[in-house]
């Protein structure tokens, strides 16, 4: 019965119910039961105590020998014809079979609304559970299309610094050669006018060896001085970036 498997006291609803009145089929706990024997149509009630009462099941009633009829809605317990006339008779009866059928509605109602609630719970869980995941994925999705988007964009940056470089260094490389090129030439110039000296020092004629010397004066005079340019220089000033400046860059994770 519903009242054994409390152990709670089925009047005040709140103590330990160690007392089973055997008339009224309920517990009692200590108070309600000197409560109970103190009212007039219960005063002579005989009651089982202690805290493993296991009362049986009672298919009639014990006092009047008589098959349960009717339900005292009051009391919460069946009773007779016998005890409906003595100890109920102003009390709400309803018929036994017909408070069973009812309390077997209801509780079927609130077995099945139990179960839809935990079935919905349920479902409510597992769809969460997969909504989250997927969220998740997404989110690890975003961050990795966002790391190759800044890959790209260094790697970009990099071949950029690169590609600016060697223009650089090939128009200063086309310059230097430019320039050793005209110095060649000139270094050519000045030893034929080298040869040319070597070879007036064996002339005797004074007129005619003044002559060789003047032209060949005016032919190293004529010889253009090429300045040496400043020599181009390159260096890398590396840029410290700490960990905390590469977050800077990425979104930001939102938990809900």
């Amino acid at each position: 019965m519903a009242q054994v498997a409390s152990k709670t006291c089925e009047i005040c609803v709140s103590n330990p119910g160690h007392n089973y009145c055997e008339q009224c089929d309920q517990l009692f706990c200590d108070e309600c039961k000197i409560s109970h024997l103190r009212t007039k149509m219960s005063k002579n009630h005989t009651f089982l105590s202690g805290p493993n009462i296991n009362p049986e099941v009672k298919l009639y009633c014990k006092e009047h020998d008589e098959n349960f009829i009717y339900y005292c809605m009051e009391c919460g317990t069946p009773v007779c014809k016998i005890c409906a006339i003595k100890n109920h008779k102003r009390h709400d009866l309803s018929e036994i079979k017909e408070y069973l059928e009812s309390v077997n509605a209801e509780v079927n109602k609130d077995i099945e609304t139990k179960i839809r609630k935990l079935q919905s719970s349920i479902i409510e869980i597992d769809q969460g559970i997969h909504t989250h995941q997927t969220d998740v994925q997404q989110v690890i999705q975003a961050i990795r299309e966002e790391g190759r988007h800044l890959k790209e964009m260094i790697d970009k940056k990099v071949e950029g610094l690169i590609n600016m470089l060697k223009e650089k260094d090939t128009r200063n490389v086309q310059t230097l050669l430019s320039v050793g090129n005209e110095l060649k030439t000139a270094l050519d110039t000045a030893k034929e006018q080298q040869k040319f000296y070597q070879d007036t020092q064996g002339i005797k004629d004074t007129t005619k060896l003044l002559q060789k010397l003047k032209q060949i004066k005016s032919q190293i005079y004529q010889i253009e001085e090429i300045k040496v340019p400043d020599m181009p220089s390159v260096k890398y000033a590396k840029k410290t970036v700490a960990e905390g400046e590469i977050g800077k860059l990425f979104g930001e994770i939102i938990f809900g």
